[in-house]
């Protein structure tokens, strides 16, 4: 279970003692007389707008503080890294890049290759990623985080004032945001939902204004739909709700107009990441990666669940598929960690169903309540929890600005506003601060690649190889020409990456993120040339193309490197594609190895030519393929198996003529 759920004690680190600090104080004045507390609070109250920008500054503030203190300086999560390396493509003009030959030393997770190309996308829609590249043409992408903090704080006062006509209850949303542990978290690690909470907050609240505001009210829900379609659509169906309720179906166009921006936006990523306009890059990647075939889907069903992203939570929470039962288990699972979300305390989310259980009177309550029913019930579908220690139930983080909404409203309701802060504050100090520790302290402690590590050793040219995806997204620069960061394969790969590029000097970039407090390091790299060129399979992960069943890498213990690249049946068998690289035209036999998963008949196609060696569980073997002919390039390679249990180790250039 997520640290934070079953923690409760003293806290954990620094912050959380200063939050314990100001939460007595806050206590302190919620016990004063109403009167004194009032003339205490008069400053700010009689100013509510200075007040709003004081408490948007506090919140930028403590989300840099949070990429300083737990982030350790920068992006730690897979997302949050590929999100980083999809935003600095866009801010150098790409939807997808290329790369050097050969696409296997960067080909990896939440990458994605386009029918028919060796270039690279990153699975995600690109909203979000387009904000953040504007940190890149600034030369400051982490303070992205820290000011969509600050927009978000006004943004949820300006929409709980236009609900409520209340400035303290909107200034005590307002206050609830900055206090906000998960907000911190997401608007400083480079995740996509700080900024899917501002866009569903402004869209509702341009809608609520009506008339020529309603323009804006669909670039923010087409923008949201480029950022997160499905809290896209919920955002297109309450905007276009809030028109019809006030007759202002004339205006609809304006909304139309601008969620049109977004929605290009979206559909000129699909486009370049897929080949189709209303294709999806999360389809194709899925469908490359991992299996069986369709198990990354919006819905319910038997083969539901990707055996290699979330093998061990499909198999222990999806054994029969992805059925209502199952949909309920995970989203009661999410609602456990949200609670927790919300305002850092248990307590203060039970606002929440409080005004739920009160919308049907009260008719303030009903677009708030909507919007946060409406982005729970469009999750529901979706099989995986979604949830990590910092991050919560990250799938509903889109709603939180209305859910402080509809504490605030809550507390004032009850009239125990007073204690809200106060518990807030204690809630993260004693109890939710472990998570983000549990972050902090996760994958060794600290970003898998660090630029400042580079420079201390004094490298600012070669190549350089690193051994994580975390490390490559962070590393690598499609536009770089000086400094190259490829991913280390350990085979030929890495000498043809190194002869391709001219033979730069080389070096490994060392981290291990299953170490605690690991520190890494920079060490220069020597590179031979192989007497004959092997391509370990496993590193031709995600395939070019799967046109049966699936393929993904697994330990193999007589493989060559411990690992291989498994072909699983989904029924007639498996066939990818996988890439060859030359350096120079050859004349050449192709040879495969192979490894037994299981006993199998070893019934294998290597451009064609098929073989059937029988063999048991555990055994390796090669098979002689073709005599080939090629010119230097990129050239593929189909490879199939008919027999289940085959795993491909690698393929090998055996020279037939001169080198």
């Amino acid at each position: 279970m997520t640290p934070g759920l079953n923690s409760f004690g003293l806290p954990p680190d620094g912050p959380a003692w200063a939050a314990l600090a100001v939460a007595a104080g806050a206590v302190l004045v919620a016990l004063l007389p109403q009167a004194t507390r009032e003339r205490l609070l008069r400053p700010l109250l009689a100013h509510p707008r200075r007040a709003v920008l004081l408490l948007a500054l506090t919140a930028a503030l403590l989300s840099w503080g949070y990429v300083l203190h737990y982030l350790r300086g920068g992006p730690r999560i897979i997302d949050a890294t590929s999100y980083f390396l999809e935003a600095r493509a866009m801010a150098e003009g790409k939807l997808v890049f290329s790369t050097p030959l050969p696409s296997g030393s960067f080909r990896g997770r939440f990458l994605v290759t386009p029918p028919g190309s060796t270039a690279l996308g990153v699975l995600f829609p690109p909203g979000y990623p387009a904000v953040l590249a504007l940190g890149f043409l600034f030369g400051a992408p982490l303070a992205i985080g820290p000011v969509l903090a600050a927009a978000l704080v006004v943004v949820t006062y300006a929409l709980t004032l236009r609900l409520f006509q209340r400035p303290k209850l909107a200034l005590l949303a307002a206050a609830l945001s900055v206090s906000c542990a998960a907000l911190r978290y997401h608007t400083a690690d480079t995740m996509a939902h700080g900024l899917s909470a501002l866009l569903l907050a402004a869209a509702l609240l341009f809608a609520l204004q009506g008339n020529r505001w309603l323009l804006l009210a669909g670039l923010s829900a087409g923008w949201l739909c480029a950022t997160r379609p499905v809290t896209g659509g919920v955002a297109l169906v309450l905007v276009t709700g809030i028109v019809l309720r006030d007759r202002q179906l004339r205006r609809l166009p304006w909304v139309l107009l601008g969620s049109s921006v977004g929605l290009l936006l979206l559909l000129a990523h699909q486009h370049a990441t897929t080949g189709q306009l209303l294709g999806s890059s999360q389809l194709r990647y899925y469908s490359l990666s991992d299996g069986p075939p369709g198990c990354f889907r919006y819905g319910f069903g038997a083969g539901v669940g990707c055996l290699f992203e979330h093998g061990d939570f499909v198999r222990a929470r999806l054994p029969q598929g992805f059925d209502l039962l199952a949909a309920l288990g995970t989203t009661g699972r999410r609602l456990l960690h949200h609670g927790l979300d919300v305002a850092n305390a248990e307590p203060l989310a039970l606002m929440v169903p409080f005004a739920v259980a009160r919308a049907l009177r009260d008719a303030r309550l009903r677009i708030p309540v909507a919007g946060v029913v409406l982005v729970l019930l469009a999750y529901v579908p979706f099989y995986f929890d979604a949830t990590y220690p910092g991050g919560g139930a990250r799938l509903y983080a889109d709603a939180l600005p209305l859910e402080h909404a509809l504490v605030a409203w809550g507390v004032y309701e009850l009239s125990l506003a007073r204690f809200a802060l106060p518990l807030a504050l204690a809630g993260y100090a004693l109890r939710g601060s472990y998570a983000h520790v549990a972050l902090a302290e996760r994958e060794g402690g600290r970003p898998m690649f660090e630029p400042e590590v580079l420079a201390r050793a004094g490298v600012d040219q070669g190549l350089v190889f690193v051994h994580t995806d975390h490390g490559f997204n962070l590393g690598f620069d499609p536009d770089a020409r000086r400094l190259q960061v490829a991913r280390r394969r350990d085979d030929a790969h890495d000498w043809v990456l190194w002869e391709s590029l001219g033979r730069p000097p080389v070096y490994r970039y060392d981290f291990d993120p299953f170490t605690p407090s690991s520190n890494p390091r920079i060490e220069p790299l020597t590179l031979r040339p192989p007497a004959t060129p092997r391509f370990e399979a496993e590193a031709e992960w995600p395939p070019l193309a799967v046109s049966e069943g699936w393929a993904m890498p697994v330990l193999a213990g007589c493989a060559s490197g411990g690992r291989a690249l498994s072909l699983r049946s989904s029924g007639e068998g498996s066939a990818i594609t996988v890439e060859l690289p030359l350096l120079r035209a050859e004349q050449f036999r192709l040879r495969a190895g192979w490894a037994a998963e299981s006993d199998t008949e070893g019934r294998t196609i290597v451009l064609g030519t098929e073989t059937r060696a029988p063999h048991k569980k555990g055994e390796c073997w090669s098979t002689e393929g073709p005599t080939l002919a090629l010119g230097p390039g990129s050239h593929r390679v189909s490879v199939a198996t008919h027999s289940p249990g085959v795993a491909l180790d690698y393929l090998e250039v055996v020279a037939t003529g001169p080198r």
